[in-house]
């Protein structure tokens, strides 16, 4: 392009555009394509006009690349140009559709209603008007013009009674009278919903939504009587659908509902059903419940008693696997830091006579990692020198580079392989290439029993499960700003798994997984004008991204950091609405009113993360004990 050349450049351009492993998810490198091809196809003649005069099809191919890739203002261009270019063309409603849902997705629903309401009034016969009014009602009520959003809902119902979305309607209608704050009229929509969809998973989220309004309204006992119905129905929804839940929300909402009540016995039972263990929100979060409860006045006497059955008394069941789970419930139940050392103590013992807790990944590091043994000195040996420059180089402290030497070496014949990828997970870990090292020890550790007390980790193997990498940079970049930085570590484990040149379908970079348009707002706050997407891709840019989009949302959720990641990854406005309709602060209360199934189950890693990270590292980053 730049030497003129402009029939190969175009030639190069438009293969681009349809080289990515899925045409339906276009990349950036698809995106520069169309750009550069709007750039060179453009008539100079028409100075207003920034696109040039394509088919229809070609158009909206183009356009679908800009509004994947969150650039809505050039597909909009090309929305636009089939509307006016191609009037008679049997895509102009899907042009106008896709420009409202554009306007979605930068949050400006003004705009996204008024394109919503015109494929509906000039197109009421085809099949994008369905689509249409149910994107119209839900911007309605992002609106906060919820009678609105009502109506439409009531009119897809009427209008398109055998449409698959029809359960999604009626729910949709109890959200959002939910947030207008008429939870009254809520009830009847959740009864009616409940009686039109009997025996199916839109009966259950009803029930749920139910639920969930009788807790908001500290009604107690219906919620006590809405979570028995929801514990004995078998499918709950999960994490596969919109307003779903799980066996462990259910069991916890109910533990929490009985501790409301003051029924402490009931309680503490509930809370110990819950299984815990490293990857177990709710069951740290009952646990977290119970250790409260230990120190509570009015039910210190009931988990007095609850340890004393557990420990005092002789049980009549005495095998080693009913003492761990004796013990392990013990330890939930305690909150003095001397009676949890001997729990702990007691524990370690048993586990000795448990194969699946005693016979833990047998491994060990080989010599070449010995801080006491100077390396070697290099000899011309085609054979060895990898492993000679691997000594070296792990010597000096470098330990990324060493690791790879190591990989490259030819090993001896009986190394032992489970030993060298043991090391070089280490290597990897020291050398702040953690996703190795990660990748490396989860496919092992799932071999261990899930309620594997986490205290008990071995120290080298959490460290290569939860590594804290380029520690100087988080502690530069987040606690300035008032951010602990296991959480930020918390965020990029899920994120990326701590890889730093990971690149999402959708374009997301780096470790912490930036959108554009989101680092484009953070570039601004910090004032580099000249910021390039692709420096995300070093470690140091993204914490510091990370860390002030972090604070930012700390902003808006102080001391709350389930709302903040879920708004990380289902944005702040989603996670206002979410918390107003639970009337609570409390993320006991708030996380169950996440409706995004994928966000919710976000908040479920990223807080079983942060748990582990708080355990056995300090705000600073330094390791410490984790009993």
């Amino acid at each position: 392009m730049f030497a003129g050349n402009i029939s190969a450049a175009k030639e190069i351009f438009t293969a681009l555009i349809g080289s990515g492993a899925n045409p339906a998810q276009p990349d950036d490198i698809a995106l520069d394509a169309v750009k550069n091809l709007d750039k060179l196809e453009a008539d100079p003649a028409f100075k207003d006009r920034k696109i040039p005069k394509l088919g229809d099809y070609e158009h909206l191919r183009r356009a679908a690349i800009y509004q994947f890739n969150r650039d809505f203002a050039d597909a909009r261009l090309h929305y636009a140009a089939i509307i006016s270019d191609h009037a008679s063309s049997g895509i102009v409603p899907d042009a106008i559709f896709q420009t409202g849902r554009g306007f979605v997705q930068e949050g400006n629903f003004a705009d996204a209603v008024r394109w919503f309401e015109r494929a509906m009034e000039q197109f009421p016969e085809h099949p994008v008007s369905k689509d249409a009014l149910m994107q119209a009602a839900s911007a309605y009520a992002r609106l906060g013009k919820h009678r609105e959003g009502v109506r439409r809902y009531q009119d897809f119902i009427s209008k398109y009674p055998n449409d698959e979305r029809l359960a999604r309607a009626y729910l949709n209608i109890i959200d959002t009278l939910r947030d207008e704050g008429e939870e009254s009229e809520a009830l009847k929509w959740a009864a009616k919903t409940q009686e039109t969809f009997r025996g199916t998973l839109a009966e259950t989220q009803a029930v749920f939504g139910v639920v969930r309004i009788n807790l908001s309204r500290a009604n107690w006992d219906a919620a006590i009587a809405g979570l028995d119905k929801l514990a004995a129905t078998p499918d709950l929804g999960g994490v596969n659908v919109p307003g779903g839940t799980n066996k462990a929300e259910v069991a916890f909402l109910r533990g929490y509902t009985l501790e409301q009540k003051g029924s402490f016995t009931e309680a503490i039972d509930a809370y110990l059903a819950i299984p815990d263990g490293r990857a177990e929100y709710y069951g740290g979060r009952a646990t977290e419940r119970l250790r409260s409860l230990a120190v509570h006045p009015d039910a210190s006497e009931a988990v007095g008693n609850r340890l004393h059955a557990l420990l005092g008394a002789p049980s009549e069941i005495n095998t080693p696997d009913a003492n761990r789970r004796r013990v392990q419930a013990a330890l939930r139940l305690s909150a003095e830091p001397a009676d949890r050392e001997r729990y702990l103590a007691m524990l370690r013992t048993i586990y000795l006579n448990l194969p699946a807790y005693k016979n833990l990944p047998s491994v060990k590091l080989l010599d070449i990692l010995n801080p006491k043994a100077k390396a070697s000195t290099p000899k011309s040996n085609a054979a060895n020198i990898h492993r000679l420059l691997a000594e070296q180089l792990n010597y000096l402290g470098l330990y990324d580079e060493a690791a790879i030497e190591l990989e490259a070496a030819t090993n001896p014949a009986g190394t032992n392989q489970a030993d060298l990828a043991y090391t070089l997970a280490v290597m990897n870990k020291r050398g702040d290439r953690a996703y190795r090292s990660v990748l490396f020890a989860e496919p092992i550790w799932r071999a261990v029993p899930a309620d594997y007390q986490i205290e008990l980790m071995p120290r080298d193997w959490v460290e290569l499960l939860y590594p804290a990498p380029f520690v100087d940079a988080f502690i530069k970049h987040a606690l300035p700003r008032q951010v602990d930085p296991r959480f930020l570590l918390s965020i990029v484990r899920q994120e990326s798994r701590y890889r730093p040149d990971v690149k999402s379908y959708a374009a997301a970079r780096g470790m912490m997984q930036f959108i554009s348009t989101t680092s484009d707002k953070i570039a601004a706050q910090l004032g580099r004008a000249d910021f390039d997407q692709d420096e995300l891709f070093d470690p140091s840019t993204a914490i510091l991204f990370g860390s002030q989009y972090t604070a930012n949302l700390f902003r808006l959720f102080p001391n709350q950091p389930e709302a903040v990641a879920a708004s990380y990854n289902g944005g702040e406005d989603n996670m206002q609405r979410w918390m107003k309709r639970s009337r609570s602060s409390l993320a006991d209360l708030y996380v169950p009113e996440i409706a995004f199934s994928q966000s919710k189950d976000y908040v479920y890693k990223v807080m079983a993360n942060y748990r582990i990270y708080r355990i056995f590292y300090d705000e600073n980053l330094n390791p410490r004990n984790g009993s």
